[in-house]
């Protein structure tokens, strides 16, 4: 059996430079707001805050500096209610349910509806969000990685029709993402999933990726000649997908409760007491 409920509830999110909980959820929320109301998608400070930099023979884009706390948030906010693999449906009354195989998952989606930003279509092409200023955001799906237990982590690619922008989003755990992102950020990664664990929550590392046009259709042309190798498929697949997991930005860490049954510390204590 399991010691816990299967009831996930988002407790805690960790930030780079800020951290939320139950009890400031709100200004996170504002956050998100008066974002939304200046932009119609995320990364809305990209044009002025990208730079190109060599790595080995390819040219990515990072961010230059700090940025705004909305702008964060916005990011954050966005990689959870589009990395993900959960379908919005209508049941016979009416109402709006989510449904995955994974109630992690559905947890971090319902969250970000509480915040104002609902997930509200989805299938294999395309996924819509609602944002907080009404405003429905497109987002086409390129690729998609979804979790498995051997790689721990799940991977979309997406072009937000709006803007024309080219998304990698990233989620995982610790052991995995912690190398995957930007050499600076890797401390933080770790600081806060050590935190966040200690006070009993599963965590969960979010990143992102803006790439060129170009970039992706060089990496498509990769990955589908991976996908058409006759000899070490998976492997030449996951070797492909790995180099675009390089330098990824750092959005923060959730900390997610999942209740325990009822009486499992007393029912441990005991086993212990009784050696």
């Amino acid at each position: 059996g399991t010691l816990t409920q299967n009831e996930m509830e988002l407790k805690k999110i960790n930030l780079e430079y800020m951290n939320f909980t139950q009890d400031n959820m709100d200004d996170a929320a504002e956050l998100l707001r008066q974002n939304c109301s200046k932009f119609d998608g995320p990364l809305g400070d990209s044009e002025q805050n990208m730079m190109k930099v060599n790595e080995g023979k390819k040219k990515q884009f990072k961010m230059k500096r700090r940025r705004d706390p909305e702008h964060s948030v916005r990011d954050f906010f966005t990689a959870l209610g589009v990395c993900h693999n959960v379908t919005p449906a209508y049941n016979n009354d009416g109402e709006l349910e989510f449904q995955a195989s994974s109630p992690d998952e559905v947890a971090l989606v319902k969250f970000v509806v509480t915040m104002g930003l609902e997930l509200i279509e989805r299938d294999e092409e395309c996924i819509t969000l609602k944002n907080t200023n009404g405003v429905k955001e497109k987002y086409t799906v390129l690729a998609n990685f979804p979790f498995s237990s051997e790689t721990k982590r799940m991977g979309i690619i997406v072009r937000h029709e709006a803007s024309g922008k080219y998304i990698f989003y990233l989620k995982g755990a610790e052991v995995v993402i912690e190398e995957k992102v930007q050499a600076n950020q890797r401390t933080v990664v770790k600081e806060h999933c050590e935190n966040l664990s200690m006070e009993g929550l599963r965590t969960l590392v979010i990143c992102q990726k803006i790439i060129s046009e170009e970039e992706y259709e060089e990496w498509k042309k990769e990955y589908n000649e991976a996908q058409a190798s006759l000899q070490n498929r998976e492997a030449n697949v996951q070797e492909v997908i790995e180099q675009l997991e390089e330098n990824m930005e750092l959005l923060g860490v959730t900390g997610v409760e999942d209740k325990l049954q009822k009486n499992v510390q007393i029912t441990i204590e005991s086993f212990r007491n009784a050696g």
